[in-house]
């Protein structure tokens, strides 16, 4: 599926994510963690930034008229870890699904050493759907299963987000199976690889194979095998030429004009003259990409 494998229950944001029917809300760039794989760029990692699918926005009331640009039908809350501002998830969910109704869907990410009885009630109070919780190991899982349970007995669907991270496999299938009994799914992520993270990467012996880790989806295949939960194995791929490009074409078929052509990659062919580009009249024709608020174009 979308070069991604699966296996059982596919996560509601997993579905809408290969749509192009998600946004991405990167909350806050805050996290007390220094986890040695993450790929969030140092331009917003510690630092308390918000971005919209790459728009750089100042307050969320700013962010429901991005999203609607993009028709879509959720957004994916990240950071950063969002746990760290909870009160401020919990603020955007509700105005998110006052905005646009009760099954627009809303999905978070956070890390299980970012939870406190505090913000796990935060979270379980908002009208979040669905949530990620990221770990990867069972001494970080250990004394925390409550908070699996709580944020389960309110209904939203709750599960496990790893990366896979070849060489920690049997440490990652025994974080899994500690938690199984009070998860509803495990999403396997190809390891990214970005500025932030790639020397320390490399620190460990790891390879790269173009923007992911060599040898990463066959660790991902290795876990899946080894567990009985439902599974979903997400390729680099995938989130570079499905996600992102199908999240791009809603854009552009949302915001072109009438005298836009919206390509199948979701670039947008116009004409400098004003005509249609498919026009006998059209003359000037040039292409333009928007990504994350700029206009790129060539002629």
């Amino acid at each position: 599926m979308y070069y991604n494998e699966v296996r059982g229950y596919l996560a509601r944001g997993c579905e809408l994510c290969l749509l192009g029917a998600k946004s991405v809300v990167f909350i806050t760039g805050l996290c007390p963690l220094d986890c040695f794989y993450c790929p969030v760029g140092t331009d917003r990692f510690g630092k308390d930034v918000m971005y919209v699918n790459d728009v750089p926005v100042d307050s969320l009331e700013k962010v429901p008229q991005i999203i609607a640009e993009y028709a879509s039908d959720g957004v994916a809350i990240t950071g950063g870890d969002p746990a760290v501002v909870s009160h401020r998830v919990k603020q955007l969910a509700e105005l998110l699904k006052n905005e646009f109704g009760e099954n627009f869907h809303i999905h978070i990410y956070t890390h299980i050493l970012n939870l406190n009885s505090e913000r796990v009630g935060l979270l379980a109070s908002s009208p979040i759907d669905e949530i990620r919780i990221h770990a990867i190991s069972k001494s970080q899982v250990t004394g925390r299963e409550k908070y699996f349970r709580l944020l389960a007995a309110t209904g939203k669907a709750v599960g496990l987000e790893i990366p896979a991270l070849p060489g920690f496999e049997e440490q990652l299938i025994k974080t899994i199976k500690a938690v199984e009994n009070y998860i509803s799914f495990v999403n396997i992520n190809e390891l990214d690889v970005s500025e932030s993270n790639i020397d320390r990467l490399r620190q460990f012996g790891y390879k790269t194979n173009g923007l992911n880790i060599n040898r990463s989806l066959e660790t991902a295949r290795k876990i899946a095998s080894a567990i009985s939960t439902s599974v979903h194995i997400c390729s680099g791929r995938s989130k570079d030429l499905i996600q992102i490009g199908s999240r791009i074409y809603r854009h552009a078929m949302t915001t072109a004009k009438p005298n836009e052509y919206v390509q199948d990659d979701g670039t947008v062919l116009y004409d400098e003259s004003g005509h249609h580009p498919k026009s006998t009249k059209s003359t000037k024709l040039r292409i333009r990409l928007r990504i994350g608020g700029r206009d790129l174009e060539v002629y």
